[in-house]
C-alpha cells in the first residue's frame, strides 16, 4: 500500500506493507484523510533549508546547524545520529541540480531505499475491512472516522483502535467525516470554554479548527467576534455565521469593546498556530474580569501578569479532542470511561461533531478547499510549503475509489525493499520482529557483529514509517507488518522478537510451530498459562529447533569469570544481588497489561543468574514487597526475593524504585563462597574480596549481549541445542511468575 511520509526534502509516497488488524482495533480502507496544513506544513515552509528564496549562505548554515545538532546528540547513540546526519547529506544532494551530459539519458528517480521519513496525519475516514478481538460494535463494510497520531495517517489502510473509531451518521459526507479529529478538537476547546446562552466569545485565529469553533459557539447560542490577519478568513466565517470579525489587532479591540459594552468577552478561545506571545495577551486584554481564556492551538505562553492578575482570568488548556487524549488505557487499551461520569471523551466528541455536520447546523463542506489524490500529494505539500500568503483552509487527500484499483483493495502485507539474496557462507537468515529501539539498537547491532553467522533479511512491524526506515536503511530484503508472512517464508531460518512483552509468548509459540529458530528477548511469558502453551508446543515438536531467551548476564565476562572461578567450590553460595533500578513512573507501559511489571519484566534476569552461578535446580522461594500504600511506587519493583536450590546455595535479591539516580551504580553481586568473597560491580569489574584481586574489569558495561548472540549462532550452525538448557528457561520464568504471585498474595489461592 501506499503511505505519506514526510522528511527533510517534503512529502514522499512510500510503499509500506498494509496495516494488519489487531486486538482491540479495526483496519479501514481510507477514502479520505485531512491535512492538518498548521502543523504539517510549518515544518516545511520553516526550513531555511529547504527554501528556494533563501541563500546558499543561508541553505550552508543551517544545514551545518543541523549537523551539529545531531552530531551533539551522537554522545548518546553514534549510530543513529551519524544515520540521520547521512540522511540529512542524500537528501541535500537530491536537491542540487546537476546538469545533465550531451547524449546522456536522464537521471535515474532516488530508489525505493531513500524513501524514509516520519509518519503524518491525524484525521481520516473510510470503510471498515476487518476487526480485531475484543470489537463487537463495528462491522466489515461500516463507515468510520478516525482519529490519532500515529493510527489515523495518510494511507491507503489504517489500524486504528476502537476508541480512537466512530461511526459516521447517515447523511455525513465521508468528506466530511474526514475532518472528525479537527472538529472534536474545536469542540473540546468550546466545552472547556462553558459558553452560556447569550455570551459573546472571542476566537483567535479563523483556520479549520477556528472556522469550526465559531460555528459550534453561534450553534450554542452566543455571538461570536473572530480575528485573523487573513481579511478573506473573516468574510468566509462571517459568511458561516459569525457576527462579527476583524483582521487587525487594533481593530479587533475596539471592537470588543463595542460590542460589549467596555466589559470583554465572556470567553476568549486562542486557536491560532504561533511562537509569539502577543496572542495570549491580546486575549488577556480582551476578556472580561473574572472571564475565561481557552488554549487550543500552539501559542507563546509568557503572559503578562498585571492583565491576568488584576481581572483573575481563568486560562485553561484544552488537550486535543477531549478526555481520553495521551490515556494509554483509553486509547490504546479501549478501555472507555462511564457515561454517566464522562459524558464528553474525545471519541464522543467526534460523533457530536459529525451527527452535527450531518444535520446541518455546522457547515464543513464550505471550509474544504481542495481535495487531491494520494498521487499528488507530494507536489501539494511542496505547493503548500513554497506558497507566498496565506495557506488554504481544509485540505484532503483521496484514496483509491471503489472500484478503481482492485490491487490497493487486497493491498499485501509485504513489500520487498531489494531483490532476495540467499545467505552466504551458511549464514543465519533471520527475521526482526518489532522495530523499536531495543531490537534496532542493540540486538542488530550485536548480531552485526556476528557478520559470518547472521544476517538480517526480513523486519516486521506494526509502524510503517519507524520499520521502514530502518528496513530501508538497511537494505533488508522484505518489510512487512504481518508475522506469518515471515514464518512461511522458507529462506528465513531464525525469529528474533523484540516486541512488547504481552505479545512475546503468542510469537515464540506461533514461530516454533512453523519450524523456525526463536530468540526472545525477556520475558517468555507474562501469565502461567502462556508458560504452560509453550512448554506444550516446544515438548511436542518432531524437530526441536532452537529456543533462546535474551537472559544475557550469564554470557557477561565478569560472570563467565566467576563461573570458572567457582567450579571446584566445596561450600554452597550466598548470593547477593542489588538492583537500583531506577523510578519509572506507574502509567508506563511497562507496569501495564503490555509490560507485566519490573518483577517478570526485568528481575527475570537475576533469577537466570542465580541458576546459572549456582548450577542447580530451584528447591524453594520466598519473597515480600514495600506497602507503597497511597504512594507513586509498585510492588513489583520494590521487593526482596529469596530463592533456595538443591545444592544448598541460597540466593537473594533486593530490587528496589526507591534509590538515586547518581551515586550509585545499578547492579551489584556479591557471592561468598569457601571463606571468600567475589564481587561484580555493575558488570564493569569483578573483584576477589579476600586480597582485592581484580579478576576482570572494562571501562564499558559489558552485559554480555554479543556473547549471548555469538553463543547461539553458533549453536544454530552446528545444530545443537540452545546455549540456555530449554528446562532452565522454563524454571526461571516460572521462579519470575510465581514470586509476582507472592508478592501480589496469590500464592496461597492457587
Amino acid at each position: 500500500m501506499r503511505q505519506i511520509l514526510l522528511n527533510t526534502g517534503g512529502a514522499v509516497i512510500a510503499r509500506v506493507p498494509r496495516a494488519v488488524v489487531s486486538h482491540g482495533s479495526v483496519l479501514v480502507r481510507v477514502h479520505y484523510s485531512a491535512i492538518s496544513v498548521g502543523t504539517e506544513i510549518a515544518p516545511l515552509r520553516s526550513a531555511v533549508i529547504s527554501s528556494p528564496d533563501s541563500t546558499a549562505v543561508g541553505r550552508g548554515l543551517a544545514y551545518a546547524a543541523r549537523v551539529r545538532h545531531l552530531a551533539r546528540a551522537s554522545a548518546r547513540d553514534p549510530r543513529k545520529a551519524m544515520n540521520r546526519i547521512m540522511r540529512i547529506a542524500r537528501g541535500q544532494l537530491r536537491r542540487l541540480p546537476i546538469p545533465a551530459a550531451v547524449g546522456s539519458q536522464p537521471a535515474m528517480a532516488a530508489g525505493d531505499r531513500d524513501v524514509q521519513g516520519w509518519a503524518v496525519g491525524y484525521s481520516a475516514a473510510g470503510e471498515v475491512v476487518a476487526v480485531g478481538d475484543g470489537v463487537t460494535e463495528l462491522a466489515a463494510g461500516d463507515l468510520v472516522a478516525c482519529a490519532g497520531a500515529g493510527q489515523a495517517n495518510h494511507a491507503d489502510y489504517i489500524n486504528v483502535t476502537r476508541n480512537l473509531v466512530c461511526r459516521v451518521p447517515a447523511g455525513c459526507d465521508l468528506q466530511i467525516a474526514a475532518t472528525a479529529t479537527l472538529g472534536a478538537i474545536a469542540m473540546q476547546g468550546v466545552r472547556r470554554a462553558a459558553p452560556q446562552l447569550g455570551e459573546r466569545v472571542c476566537v483567535l485565529g479563523l483556520g479549520m479548527i477556528g472556522q469550526i469553533s465559531a460555528q459550534l459557539l453561534r450553534a450554542a447560542g452566543c455571538d461570536v467576534i473572530g480575528l485573523d490577519l487573513d481579511g478573506g478568513r473573516v468574510a468566509r466565517a462571517q459568511s458561516l455565521g459569525m457576527r462579527y470579525g476583524a483582521s487587525d489587532a487594533d481593530a479587533f479591540r475596539a471592537l470588543v469593546r463595542d460590542v460589549t459594552g467596555g466589559h470583554g468577552a465572556d470567553q476568549t478561545i486562542m486557536t491560532a498556530a504561533t511562537k509569539s506571545d502577543a496572542v495570549i495577551n491580546l486575549a488577556m486584554d480582551v476578556t472580561r474580569r473574572k472571564g475565561r481564556v481557552v488554549i487550543v492551538g500552539d501559542v507563546g505562553l509568557k503572559v503578562d501578569r498585571n492583565v491576568f492578575y488584576q481581572k483573575e482570568i481563568d486560562l485553561l488548556m484544552s488537550t486535543s479532542y477531549g478526555p481520553g487524549r495521551y490515556d494509554a488505557s483509553y486509547e490504546l487499551e479501549g478501555h472507555d470511561y462511564p457515561f454517566a461520569y464522562v459524558r464528553w471523551t474525545e471519541n464522543r466528541n467526534m460523533q457530536s461533531f459529525l451527527e452535527l455536520a450531518a444535520s446541518g447546523r455546522i457547515a464543513v463542506a464550505p471550509l474544504i478547499d481542495r481535495v487531491v489524490s494520494i498521487d499528488e500529494a507530494p507536489a501539494l505539500y511542496r505547493t503548500l510549503a513554497d506558497a507566498e500568503g496565506d495557506l488554504p483552509l481544509g485540505v484532503l487527500i483521496q484514496y483509491s475509489p471503489d472500484a478503481a484499483d482492485a490491487s490497493e483493495r487486497s493491498a499485501p502485507t509485504t513489500v520487498a525493499i531489494r531483490r532476495a539474496r540467499a545467505p552466504a557462507d551458511g549464514r543465519i537468515a533471520y527475521a526482526l520482529v518489532g522495530a523499536g529501539s531495543f531490537g534496532t539498537s542493540m540486538l542488530v547491532p550485536q548480531m552485526d557483529r556476528c557478520r559470518d553467522r547472521y544476517l538480517l533479511k526480513a523486519v516486521v512491524s506494526r509502524h510503517a514509517a519507524q520499520g521502514g526506515n530502518f528496513a530501508r536503511d538497511r537494505g533488508v530484503d522484505v518489510l512487512t507488518s504481518n508475522l506469518d508472512d515471515v514464518l512461511a517464508d522458507a529462506s528465513i531460518d531464525l525469529v528474533v522478537i523484540a516486541t512488547r512483552h504481552h505479545e512475546h509468548a503468542a510469537q515464540v509459540k506461533r514461530s516454533l510451530e512453523a519450524g523456525k529458530h526463536v530468540f526472545v528477548e525477556k520475558p517468555l511469558a507474562l501469565t502461567w498459562e502462556e508458560l504452560s502453551s509453550i512448554a506444550a508446543t516446544y515438548t511436542s515438536l518432531e524437530t526441536r529447533t532452537a529456543l533462546m531467551v535474551g537472559f544475557n548476564r550469564r554470557f557477561s565476562p565478569a560472570l563467565e569469570i566467576l563461573k570458572a572461578r567457582l567450579a571446584a567450590r566445596r561450600s554452597p553460595l550466598m548470593i547477593e544481588y542489588r538492583v537500583n533500578a531506577g523510578y519509572i513512573p506507574l502509567d508506563h507501559w511497562v507496569h501495564g497489561t503490555q509490560g507485566g511489571g519490573r518483577n517478570i519484566g526485568e528481575a527475570c534476569h537475576m533469577y537466570d543468574v542465580f541458576r546459572f552461578l549456582a548450577g542447580a535446580a530451584v528447591r524453594s522461594i520466598g519473597a515480600a514487597a514495600i506497602d507503597p500504600a497511597s504512594l507513586a511506587y509498585a510492588r513489583n519493583d520494590n521487593f526482596t526475593a529469596t530463592v533456595a536450590y538443591e545444592d544448598g546455595t541460597l540466593a537473594t535479591l533486593v530490587y528496589t524504585a526507591l534509590g538515586p539516580k547518581t551515586g550509585m551504580g545499578k547492579e551489584h553481586i556479591t557471592v561468598f563462597c569457601d571463606n571468600d568473597a567475589f564481587v561484580v560491580d555493575d558488570f564493569h569489574s569483578l573483584t576477589r574480596a579476600s586480597d582485592g584481586a581484580v579478576l576482570w574489569q572494562s571501562s564499558e558495561i559489558l552485559k554480555g549481549h554479543f556473547e549471548e548472540l555469538s553463543a547461539f549462532g553458533d549453536a544454530i550452525a552446528r545444530g545443537e541445542p540452545s546455549p540456555i538448557p530449554f528446562e532452565e528457561i522454563v524454571e526461571t520464568t516460572a521462579v519470575a511468575l510465581e514470586i509476582e504471585d507472592q508478592l501480589f498474595g496469590r500464592a496461597d489461592a492457587r
